[in-house]
């Protein structure tokens, strides 16, 4: 059994037996899912695919882009995208990653020496599930460049709010001084980097969902019985059911490509990536929610929990409107000579 086949089976299994619709409905109201990360980090899914000198648990990235795939699929209520994020920075810095679920912010800072530490400015936006986690990571520009922040969140007044998915989000000021232990100068672009793993984890997240969406319509259609027989019987349900599955393919392929673009960071193929999956979301949701008639749409079923989910992440870090102009952009810099090769190149 190969490592990603072992990572596999063991995510599902656990998602199987502890991240059931009453933990997620409980997340939804407020309620911690301590159980399920406890047992996701006992089991060194939290920080897989992040070096051991991190304070992760080693292997390869693609294993931590399976977990949260995985995760995405069933709707796990937990931060593993925003800690994964969190970890590759402190890992392209040689930082130690902070214990626990940590949050990021993409937002616009500041950071100025003040006496032996540095004084950390700004303010964060839609931050996630922050009300849950002790550290946030940011990137904060001073004269001389770059630099990753640890910032511990127990003393900042956050002001929460909920997702369309239900997830917690955090708008809140900083103002704080930061040991300089907690400052991380780097000669990478981080914030490009902090963006486009987002990006990339918000793909693979789309692509899990998009998955089991269509898992589940497939098996209602069979369930469902009109004028005496199975509604999967039916040429018009059948049509829908083909695009459905094709959309999906698509985009576990561009999910896939992932695995390869972030060592070294591969701008473009993330851009196609992000920029594909999000597109499909409209038309995957619309017919998985058509083949399931009304019953998709009640809070009681989890069609509801996947779609709520796939419409914000679609827009989380670049909607496809964004991330075509940014293929756009990149396609035209390389001139005209070069177009062909530039596609053929991608993915």
């Amino acid at each position: 059994m190969n490592e990603q086949q072992l990572v596999t089976d063991t995510i599902r299994r656990i998602l199987q037996d502890k991240c059931t619709k009453a933990t997620v409905d409980a997340a939804e109201a407020g309620v911690w899912p301590a159980a399920l990360w406890q047992t996701l980090e006992d089991n060194g899914l939290t920080l897989a695919g992040i070096s051991e000198a991190s304070g992760g648990t080693g292997g390869e990235l693609a294993a931590s882009l399976l977990i949260i795939r995985e995760a995405a699929s069933v709707g796990t209520p937990l931060p593993l995208a925003e800690t994964f994020i969190a970890a590759r920075l402190c890992e392209l810095v040689g930082a130690q990653m902070p214990p626990g679920p940590v949050t990021v912010s993409g937002s616009t800072f500041t950071l100025t020496q003040e006496g032996a530490g540095y004084r950390l400015q700004g303010q964060a936006e839609g931050v996630a599930f922050a009300n849950q986690c002790s550290t946030l990571i940011v990137v904060a520009n001073d004269a001389s460049g770059a630099y990753l922040c640890l910032v511990p969140l127990a003393e900042i007044s956050q002001t929460v709010t909920q997702t369309m998915a239900g997830e917690p989000q955090s708008d809140f000021s900083i103002n704080c001084l930061l040991p300089a232990d907690a400052v991380f100068g780097s000669t990478e672009d981080l914030a490009a980097q902090l963006w486009c793993l987002g990006a990339a984890t918000r793909s693979v997240m789309m692509a899990g969902a998009m998955t089991s969406i269509l898992e589940q319509s497939v098996q209602y259609a069979m369930e469902r019985q009109q004028f005496g027989r199975p509604i999967a019987q039916f040429q018009a349900i059948q049509q829908q059911l083909a695009v459905l599955a094709g959309e999906v393919a698509a985009c576990q392929r561009a999910a896939e490509s992932l695995n390869e673009a972030l060592v070294p960071l591969n701008e473009f193929d993330i851009a196609i990536a992000k920029a594909r999956i999000s597109e499909a979301v409209g038309s995957a949701t619309d017919i998985a929610h058509q083949v399931h008639g009304a019953m998709g749409y009640t809070m009681e079923h989890s069609l509801n929990l996947r779609t709520r989910r796939l419409w914000c992440w679609r827009d989380e870090y670049g909607n496809e409107d964004y991330w075509q102009q940014s293929i756009g952009r990149y396609v035209v810099a390389q001139g005209a000579d070069n177009t062909w090769k530039t596609i053929t190149d991608a993915g």
